[in-house]
């Protein structure tokens, strides 16, 4: 009989030791989180802000956090649903929507911190801008980019939001090279198309006047008439220019709800004389029924 190596012995199992919950379920890259948290140690007590963009498949949420001893702190955030105030209801999930939701977060994130007149940002949609060489009396918000699990291929939407911030006066350390179109020291017309949701519109224009074009874009259809804009692109420019104008978060009305809003029902007690009134008045009622039913 050939020699067996016995593996999982008393010795193995004393010493195993498992995974964190968030790294068993898939969640959290810890490889990547220790990088990313880890603040330097001439820096005590200074928060290391992240700029964490998650996509989903209905919306882009961006969030600035910062980690303590207690766990994650959300400094602020933004959602692409908030779009819809200025009139964006449909496409909240795609490039445009993506820039949109991250220059959003920076002007917002500004404007708490009373940086959003010093830092004004890029209103040159497509071109590089550096927000590290503005020289102020005071330095510039810098964040990381957190990507989560996704994988940083260019093109990808979470470089979308990343530009918007960087757009928008915030400084985070990237290379333009993970947006589309990038070709060293020229004007990146293919980003500005993305931007702006000109493949949108370019999509429009070749299906306009077919069947699929009302199966596809139908939303987008009702979005401009209702909006008043001309092309997608006229619609996220207003959009950049509201954001720009006022980016203060505003808390929607609760929805009625007639469980949470009908009055509680409290049945007052009764004193001993109004219950013997009460006794009293059933007796006389049941009476005269009793004569009446003698009469006939």
């Amino acid at each position: 009989m050939a020699f067996v190596k016995l593996v999982k012995n008393k010795s193995y199992f004393m010493r195993y030791q498992t995974k964190f919950r968030r790294r068993i379920q898939g969640k959290t890259d810890y490889f990547a989180r220790k990088r990313l948290v880890i603040q330097d140690k001439d820096k005590y007590n200074t928060p290391k802000y992240r700029l964490v963009a998650r996509i989903t498949s209905t919306r882009v949420i961006a969030q600035v956090v910062y980690s303590t001893i207690q766990g994650d702190r959300v400094f602020i955030a933004a959602d692409s649903t908030e779009l819809r105030r200025w009139g964006l209801n449909t496409g909240l999930s795609n490039y445009a929507s993506a820039y949109a939701t991250g220059l959003l977060i920076a002007r917002r994130l500004l404007q708490k911190v009373g940086l959003d007149t010093a830092y004004a940002g890029n209103t040159d949609t497509g071109k590089t801008y550096d927000v590290s060489q503005h020289v102020g009396d005071r330095r510039p918000f810098k964040v990381i980019l957190d990507t989560g699990l996704k994988a940083t291929t260019t093109g990808s939407k979470v470089f979308a939001v990343l530009k918007g911030a960087a757009d928008g006066g915030l400084y985070v350390p990237h290379s333009a090279t993970r947006f589309p179109g990038q070709v060293e020291g020229e004007e990146n017309k293919v980003l500005r198309n993305r931007i702006l949701g000109g493949h949108v519109d370019d999509y429009i224009k070749t299906l306009k006047g077919s069947d699929r074009f009302e199966l596809q874009f139908k939303r987008w259809n009702e979005t401009l008439k209702a909006s008043g804009a001309a092309s997608v692109a006229k619609l996220y420019e207003k959009i950049h220019a509201e954001i720009r104008k006022n980016p203060t978060f505003t808390k929607k009305a609760a929805p009625a709800n007639p469980k949470r809003d009908h009055k509680k029902f409290k049945a007052t007690r009764l004193t001993g004389a109004q219950r013997h009134e009460n006794v009293k008045k059933r007796i006389e009622i049941r009476l005269k029924e009793l004569k009446k039913t003698q009469k006939k």
